[in-house]
């Protein structure tokens, strides 16, 4: 007896083949080329003459930290070791690559990339094959004999389809450039979180710088107090100096002891500060380094240029923009569902039976396999007439969202036409607080000095002595402040001018 290919019972399988699959995986935003990856964006350079107009789809992303480095400066690395010495742009690059909220946004700015693949995947055709199994036994009457047989059949098809969608009012098309648009806008708020947490741990760094250089001052005031103290108790012995004089040097002294007691406290406090925005790890603490070049940057960009570049590349400006032909590109997909869709399809079909008790029954299988093939083309046209108004609500919708997103662009600009006046007023007026600052300190030391050897003559009382310190002290603690109050202005308008942060 012959033999037939027995397939085994209730078998289903699906199989859905996606022919553009390579041409998905291809689509790509330029910072996810050569290596790039999310966290190593940047921001543009400085704006110059004859700035071309790209935004960031067109361009490469480099690293987020400036490829140069200055002389004599270590690298901002990512990680770094208890014992190494942190530099400024060390630590915006550490808190940059370790900030949660950065690596939140990486994510979803995946996500994104993935609905923009789905969006493309959409607009091609769709194929799909099946092949199905069945066998039934059990009692059936013989029509032959009118008695009751036991029999056992096997039952087999197999299908191939697929279908593609011809016209739909544009709709596919406008959803994959929402889709584009999304990634556009992912990539600007990822930008927006890498120079939030740089501006977050550059404050925290010049708090730590200035609670450092108080700590330094208010040392040297208490070593000062102490030899003024040995001083005058010499003076007390050698009957020049009056126990009251003895007396108000104390406590001074102790004034100062306690002052440098508070200061260290808010440098312990700052550092803490500095390493929660850092994201660093417990249980470890870095060495700063606070030595920074406090010298006057020549060749300050001009306010209308400084303006003008932020308002046009900075990235609160692209996700507005972004957001409006987002929201413009969803009015246009409601829009389309006032137009008749067309949708083309085909397949191919055929089957196999046989009995399972009886083999030499039917014919074999590939016989069937061929004579039972069949084919079927489809063409589908549907024509929206009336869906209870879900279609008009829903363009109505989307036309006050567009409206809603270019309210939000336009207060968005304004709060950062804002910003950037406030930061350049605030870098020129921190430039003449710290010229004043100056020659407030250095007439406040010449002061201290001329009371000083006027208190040892005995022509000025400790009281004087007193005031002339705590002056100098507090005439030295502001130009240290103005000092870092600019430098913190100055890179923050460079930065609204397009310099990175990190350099």
């Amino acid at each position: 007896m012959r033999k037939f290919p027995i397939i085994p019972p209730l078998l289903s399988i699906f199989l859905t083949i996606t022919p553009c699959r390579s041409y998905l995986h291809s689509q790509t935003l330029p910072y996810e080329r050569e290596g790039h990856t999310a966290i190593s964006d940047t921001r543009m350079p400085a704006a110059t003459a004859g700035r071309p107009d790209s935004t960031a789809m067109d361009r490469p992303q480099p690293p987020y930290a400036s490829d140069t480095q200055t002389a004599g400066e270590p690298p901002a690395t990512a990680h770094k070791g208890p014992d190494a010495c942190m530099t400024l742009d060390a630590c915006m690059a550490y808190a940059v690559e370790h900030s949660p909220s950065v690596q939140r946004q990486e994510y979803t700015n995946r996500n994104y990339r993935q609905e923009y693949i789905e969006s493309i995947a959409a607009l091609v055709p769709s194929v799909s094959g099946t092949i199905g199994g069945t066998t039934s036994f059990g009692r059936s009457v013989d029509p032959e004999t009118n008695t009751y047989t036991t029999v056992a059949n096997l039952d087999n098809s197999y299908s191939l389809s697929g279908q593609m969608p011809l016209f739909a009012g544009l709709s596919g098309i406008n959803t994959v450039r929402a889709a584009r648009v999304m990634r556009l806008m992912g990539v600007e708020a990822l930008q927006q979180l890498r120079d939030e947490v740089a501006l977050k741990t550059m404050q925290a760094y010049f708090d730590v710088v200035y609670y450092t250089e108080n700590v330094r001052l208010a040392r040297e005031q208490l070593a000062t107090s102490t030899e003024n103290l040995k001083k005058t108790q010499k003076l007390f012995e050698l009957g020049l100096k009056s126990a009251a004089d003895v007396a108000e040097i104390e406590s001074q002294r102790a004034s100062d002891d306690l002052l440098l007691t508070q200061q260290q406290n808010n440098l312990d406090l700052a550092r803490i500060t500095l390493l929660q925005v850092m994201n660093y790890p417990s249980g470890q603490e870095p060495q700063i380094d606070t030595r920074i070049d406090i010298g006057l940057p020549s060749g300050a960009a001009a306010y209308g240029e400084v303006l003008a570049y932020a308002l046009e590349k900075n990235p609160k400006a692209q996700q507005a923009d972004c957001n409006v032909r987002q929201s413009q590109l969803k009015y246009k997909i409601a829009r389309g569902k006032y137009y008749p869709s067309l949708l083309v399809g085909g397949g191919y079909s055929t089957n196999f039976f046989m009995s399972l008790d009886d083999h030499s029954l039917y014919a074999r299988f590939e016989d069937q396999f061929r004579d039972n093939r069949g084919y079927y083309f489809t063409a589908r046209l549907s024509i929206p007439i009336f869906g209870g108004l879900s279609k008009r609500t829903a363009v109505n919708r989307a036309r006050n969202n567009w409206r809603i997103a270019e309210l939000q662009r336009e207060e968005t600009l304004r709060a950062l036409e804002s910003e950037v006046a406030q930061a350049y007023q605030q870098m020129l007026g921190s430039g003449k607080e710290f010229v004043q600052a100056s020659k407030k300190a250095e007439a406040a030391q010449l002061a201290y000095d001329a009371v000083a050897g006027k208190y040892e003559r005995g022509i000025v009382s400790a009281l004087d002595l007193q005031t002339a310190a705590n002056n100098l002290l507090q005439a030295r603690a502001e130009r240290i402040r103005t000092h870092l109050q600019y430098i913190a202005k100055a890179r923050l308008v460079a930065y609204y001018n397009g310099e990175p942060l990190i350099r």
